[in-house]
């Protein structure tokens, strides 16, 4: 009777530590990502581009406005030199860089950095994706509240 006890204290333990060991693995961040990175899927894809591809981010131009003193102050956050790599991290985060939190919650940030990855797959250059993202926004008039087309 006691062996049988010692069973199922066995069986116990054994379940909690593989609820826990499964429980890890599900949602293991082995990328480094930062929280906000997972608020959507595409943000998070983005961020995961920003990070293993930094160096095509930089020098692509970002067109909402975080590029300028007056832009950046209405976004509340620091003038984005780099241009879309900027929006993701304060330099590049493989190289003791920090993580920024900007393109987590600026569907032009992250959006432009996916349009880019997918034209960097197609075999597009770096010179020819900013001109693409720049003949994107040059049909566009910018407000306050909304982007409208010319």
């Amino acid at each position: 009777m006691i062996s049988h006890n010692f069973l199922w204290i066995g069986v116990i333990v054994l379940s909690f530590v593989g609820f826990f060991y499964l429980f890890n693995t599900a949602y293991a961040n082995p990328s480094e990502l930062p929280d906000y990175a997972f608020t959507k899927p595409e943000i998070k894809d983005a961020y995961l581009f920003a990070k293993t591809n930094y160096q095509d981010l930089v020098g692509l131009p970002c067109n909402c406005g975080c590029g300028t003193p007056e832009g950046a102050e209405a976004h509340g956050s620091r003038v984005h030199e780099l241009g879309l790599a900027d929006c993701f991290t304060q330099g590049n985060v493989n190289e003791g860089g920090k993580w920024d939190r900007h393109a987590s919650s600026c569907g032009l940030c992250y959006e432009d950095a996916l349009y880019a990855k997918k034209l960097y797959s197609e075999g597009n250059s770096k010179e020819g994706i900013k001109s693409k993202l720049e003949e994107k926004y040059a049909g566009l008039t910018f407000s306050d509240e909304v982007v409208y087309k010319k």
